[in-house]
């Protein structure tokens, strides 16, 4: 039973794409040199978007073409038809093969058999031309690759919501950043002399965030990931855009979700009922264990 486990862990992990591999996927819809080359490929640029271009702009179109269109379809499927073979080549993850034995035959023919399939494949595998896209291997974290992905989506959905600009000390309280600034700011509602030092620091504190956000998401749609290398392409984010966008593939995404239920198919289950919803539980549960026991002391 526990090799059996291990089985169905490992042809999981081949299947369903890594938290990071997903991340990379919502980042290229909120670049905007992607979300040119999106424009371009359906609806062509007018003349003040082709001005926009930056110079590396058929490397973004390179991206976007073996990418597809990312921007009318969900993760998910996305990943079937086209990611899982785009980001495993260049990530060199090992994939498990499925291989039919005949047990009508002999042990050493089938291991003979086996054993040129094996080479088969390998040297296919060899053959194989590598991915442009690189999914690296480096030391930023996921966490702060869904933070700077959140202070995003908030500002354009907090700002299309209102209609105005959202000062950056306030979308860090939104978002809730961790840090001593946006304890001390969670009840402001008005600029005061005395939450000057904590509005300017934790609005300094967003600004870079939001600025490695352009980065990582700008050097995706060149086929590097996650990189917070800077990278100048003269553009910037459209905040409003960039959430309208989120907010269609959610609604995609929501939409596929159900239809494969419906249907009895496998759904594999979002970075928010795997790591967030289980965490926002703990954290509710220590919190009542808190208040049980400060009831029972005051009483």
């Amino acid at each position: 039973m526990a090799k059996a486990n291990r089985f169905i862990n490992l042809i999981n992990s081949t299947r369903n794409a890594t938290d990071k591999e997903e991340v990379f996927f919502e980042f290229l819809l909120m670049s905007p040199s992607f979300q040119l080359a999106y424009k371009l490929r359906t609806q062509g640029l007018n003349k003040e978007e082709k001005s926009l271009l930056p110079s590396d702009f058929n490397r973004v179109l390179e991206i976007f073409d073996l990418c597809g269109n990312i921007f009318e379809t969900d993760f998910d499927s996305w990943w079937e038809d086209r990611g899982r073979d785009l980001l495993r080549s260049s990530n060199q993850y090992e994939d498990l093969i499925a291989y039919p034995v005949d047990l009508s035959k002999s042990a050493n023919i089938l291991i003979k058999e086996f054993t040129n399939f094996v080479s088969e494949v390998k040297s296919l595998r060899k053959s194989k031309p590598t991915s442009p896209i690189t999914i690296l291997t480096n030391k930023t974290r996921l966490q702060a690759l869904h933070l700077r992905l959140a202070l995003v989506n908030d500002k354009g959905r907090l700002e299309w919501k209102s209609g105005k600009k959202i000062e950056n000390w306030r979308l860090g309280v939104e978002v809730d950043i961790k840090s001593k600034w946006t304890t001390e700011l969670k009840t402001a509602t008005k600029n005061t002399i005395d939450n000057l030092e904590a509005r300017t620091s934790l609005g300094i504190l967003v600004s870079k965030h939001l600025k490695e956000a352009l980065y990582l998401a700008e050097n995706a749609a060149r086929g590097v990931f996650p990189s917070v290398e800077a990278i100048d392409t003269g553009l910037t984010f459209d905040f409003e855009k960039t959430w309208l966008l989120a907010k269609n593939q959610i609604k995609l995404a929501h939409t596929q979700r159900q239809k494969k239920i419906k249907n009895g198919e496998y759904v594999r289950k979002t970075y928010y009922e795997r790591k967030v919803k289980p965490m926002l539980k703990r954290q509710k549960a220590i919190e009542a264990m808190v208040q049980a026991r400060l009831l029972l002391q005051s009483s």
